[in-house]
């Protein structure tokens, strides 16, 4: 009679155990892993990359902003690729430019193969008024009180293209319109500059470099 107890109870047991684990749901691990994305553009097949003027739009502001994002496209593709990276004084003065073959046919002079990089860019700065609360230091520091702070706001606008120098075909195109808004009242355009072309770089090798990005992903464990 004992025997069959003990029997019984095991049975029980492991009837129980197995319930459980086949009605819990299952658990997640969050992982981040470098996932490189598939390319728009395959630079493969181009022997150099030529950076051309670009087109200024709206307001000029007080530094050479064409020197400076052709020097930055330049220093950042030739440290992303393998290319030889060349720097041509052609001047587009007008948006069509960009889609006529014909003049980026005759623009090219050599025998490698390679692709434009050009557009049109503009650049501005506004003051604004932004609502903020701040606390209340002295009467009661749970409590907050609003007030009106400036905010000096930089936007930068690129529309790029990247043109194959032989057919002169528009290989990539993509607008970008990037803004920033800085709390420092001595926050210069220059260095405002940098933040938001370093974003427009970010966005354009994921593009056409297929650059590894982390990313999150979920394992499940039962």
């Amino acid at each position: 009679m004992k025997k069959n107890n003990i029997l019984f109870y095991k049975s029980l047991l492991i009837f129980l155990i197995f319930s459980i684990n086949s009605c819990s749901s299952p658990s997640y691990v969050e992982i981040k892993a470098d996932i490189a994305e598939t390319p728009i553009l395959n630079l493969d097949q181009f022997d150099k990359i030529m950076i051309t003027d670009f087109l200024l739009k709206k307001d000029k502001p007080d530094f050479d902003i064409n020197k400076e994002v052709k020097e930055y496209l330049a220093q950042e593709l030739e440290v992303n690729t393998n290319k030889e990276i060349n720097i041509e004084e052609i001047s587009p003065d007008e948006e069509n430019i960009f889609k006529e073959k014909n003049f980026w046919v005759r623009s090219f002079e050599g025998e490698k193969k390679g692709v434009f990089v050009t557009g049109s860019l503009g650049y501005k700065r506004e003051i604004r008024k932004a609502l903020v609360k701040d606390k209340r230091k002295f009467e009661d520091p749970f409590t907050y009180e609003d007030r009106f702070a400036q905010r000096k706001l930089y936007t930068l606008t690129l529309d790029l293209y990247f043109i194959d120098s032989q057919t002169g075909e528009v290989l990539y195109q993509r607008k970008f319109n990037e803004t920033k808004a800085y709390e420092n009242p001595n926050q210069t355009s220059y260095f405002a500059f940098f933040d938001l072309i370093y974003s427009i770089k970010e966005k354009t090798f994921r593009d056409v470099l297929g650059k590894r990005e982390p990313q999150k992903r979920y394992l499940i464990q039962k």
